[in-house]
């Protein structure tokens, strides 16, 4: 028996397929992860008690949390891979609050994960273009950077999207007081 000393190598061709010569994405700080996890977990409590609407608002004044990257500090496609490897997290806490949690409450929590981590996640609700059952007539996923993480990216064929609800990115830091920014002092 051989010893296993980093048992995600093994599984890493499910993850992604980085291409040659691509970086493997950083390590989420525990902390960090912590935070992403609380910020998960008040989510689907808030879709739980409050609805929807409530947990749309939510998500889109959600922040990164302190320690997340900026979103110039990650390559889009090491931001994919990176936000491939932390579905398990976030869908790990909404299974306790929501055991039977559709669509829309995974793609919720896990969106909300990857905000508070700094990545540039996305809710897409859409309708179906064909469908013979009226349940399968909307379903929503999560993009990072246009790819599709909680479902097959081939769903983008057979819905339209009718919604994207993002989160409050921030696309570079306030400027200093006093000083315009892209001026020299």
């Amino acid at each position: 028996m051989r010893a296993l000393t980093k048992p995600l190598a093994d599984w890493e061709f499910f993850l992604a397929d980085p291409g040659p010569g691509a970086a493997p994405p950083p390590d989420v700080p525990p902390l960090l992860r912590l935070r992403a996890l609380r910020a998960t977990a008040v989510a689907a409590w808030t879709y739980r008690r409050r609805g929807w609407s409530r947990a749309r608002l939510l998500l889109e004044g959600a922040r990164p949390a302190p320690g997340a990257w900026r979103p110039r500090e990650l390559h889009p496609d090491v931001g994919v891979l990176l936000a491939r490897r932390q579905v398990f997290w976030s869908q790990s806490v909404l299974r306790v609050l929501l055991p039977r949690a559709d669509c829309l409450p995974r793609s919720l929590a896990l969106a909300r994960y990857l905000a508070a981590l700094g990545l540039p996640a996305e809710v897409c609700v859409a309708r179906a273009l064909t469908s013979t059952f009226e349940k399968d007539t909307f379903h929503a996923w999560t993009e990072v950077h246009g790819v599709v993480l909680n479902d097959n990216q081939d769903v983008t064929v057979g819905y339209r999207v009718l919604q994207r609800i993002g989160s409050a990115q921030p696309a570079d830091p306030p400027a200093a007081p006093g000083r315009r920014r892209g001026l020299a002092p």
